[in-house]
């Protein structure tokens, strides 16, 4: 299921087309639950600007997707860095409370 936070994060970055068009073409990805391309159109939005948050929450979904729980947290503790308004709210989605369980109580 596609997490509903990334579906309203608005594609909006006018300083760098490109940064759109990775995440863009990652959340489609991501719908069509094809997590690795999704992943690598998350990871090239961040080279573009390592700073652009949206990104971050795609590859905690994406990650999380391919089961990759130990990597999603890492990339959730840099949107937390970067963005903690968008941080808490993806906290509040089904992937974001998996992610911010303790870690001791996941099987």
């Amino acid at each position: 299921m596609l997490d509903k936070l990334l579906g309203k994060i608005k594609e909006d970055n006018k300083k760098n087309p490109d940064i759109e068009k990775y995440f863009g073409k990652g959340k489609e990805y991501v719908e069509n639950q094809d997590f690795q391309p999704a992943i690598e159109s998350f990871k090239r939005c961040i080279e573009e600007d390592p700073e652009e948050a949206k990104a971050y929450v795609g590859l905690c979904i994406a990650y999380s997707g391919v089961m990759d729980l130990g990597t999603a947290r890492e990339y959730y503790e840099k949107l937390k860095d970067l963005d903690p308004y968008l941080a808490a709210q993806f906290a509040n989605t089904p992937t974001g409370s998996l992610l911010t369980e303790d870690e001791d109580t996941l099987v």
